[in-house]
């Protein structure tokens, strides 16, 4: 019973460990050594992933295709509308 407390005692400090100790940074917070065996394996799979795919890409149409811009809107002249007789006769 008690090495599921120290288990769950020893979890929290290590979650604990892995926070940065402040939030105001000017750059961009890089992880913990705790992160970076998931950060270099995500690296190698991309890179095999990028390496495997580049005949089909190569094949493919273009990576990044914008289509034309839509015709632009032009507007109906204004109609017009003569003056109210405000304090003409009734």
């Amino acid at each position: 019973m008690h090495w599921k407390r120290i288990t769950l005692a020893a979890a929290l400090v290590a979650a604990l460990a892995t926070l940065p100790f402040s939030n105001a940074d000017a750059h961009r917070w890089r992880g913990s050594p705790l992160f970076w065996p998931f950060v270099a394996g995500a690296a190698v799979v991309g890179t095999a992933a990028a390496i495997a795919t580049a005949p089909l890409r190569a094949a493919a149409a273009p990576y990044y295709y914008y289509p034309p811009p839509p015709a632009p809107y032009y507007a109906p002249p204004p109609t017009y509308y003569p003056p109210g007789y405000y304090y003409g006769p009734r």
